[in-house]
């Protein structure tokens, strides 16, 4: 691994496990064995960093989603993979990185704001489109306003004025918006493959 991919890597492990304002330059130094003149050489400061990491992770994120879908025999099996998947994130992701993230590096903030409308909006509209061709989905369905919906429902589970982390727990949270979401989108064929998944997952 060059340098510069094992610095990024390093600190998108300690912003994952710690938030991002705690974790200082000097600690990733000490995290990687190097000093923070080296981290420098390829990276002017803490903030052109987070911007960094937060593009790489949108990056994989959206090769993820992809990957995810062409696996995927339909758009039932595709949502019940995908709660899995974030719930397998949620575990290494600290519920207070998007609210540093939004508080102290505005630029990054705004990157991860647009790759929400451009991309995670875009992607749950051809999901609800394709599910509703299948068959899973009812017709009379309005994309535009369920794929916004949707969207918030993913983030606002990291939202501790609405769920504290003390009262809920973040993965059995963001389980249960998305199956309320799903049984409410499905048709009756829908809600049997639905329960036709869960039987194998569980």
């Amino acid at each position: 691994m060059e340098q510069k991919e094992e610095i990024l890597s390093g600190a998108t492990e300690l912003f994952m496990r710690y938030g991002i304002k705690t974790i200082t330059m000097d600690e990733i130094s000490r995290h990687l064995s190097i000093s923070k003149k080296t981290i420098y050489q390829f990276y002017a400061d803490k903030d052109e960093l987070v911007m960094a990491v937060t593009q790489n992770e949108l990056s994989k994120q959206k090769t993820h989603w992809n990957n995810l879908n062409i696996e995927s025999k339909d758009v039932i099996e595709f949502f019940v993979r995908a709660s899995e998947c974030m719930k397998n994130d949620m575990k290494r992701i600290n519920p207070t990185l998007l609210f540093d993230l939004k508080k102290y590096h505005p630029q990054a903030w705004a990157s991860f704001q647009e790759h929400k409308k451009l991309h995670i909006v875009q992607h749950i509209k051809e999901t609800l489109e394709l599910g509703m061709n299948q068959g899973y989905f009812r017709q009379d369905l309005k994309v535009e306003i369920l794929a916004l919906m949707r969207m918030e429902q993913i983030f606002m589970v990291f939202n501790p004025d609405i769920f504290s982390m003390e009262q809920f727990d973040i993965r059995d949270t963001s389980e249960h918006l998305l199956e309320h979401f799903m049984y409410g989108v499905s048709t009756l064929k829908g809600h049997k493959r639905m329960d036709e998944l869960k039987q194998i997952t569980n």
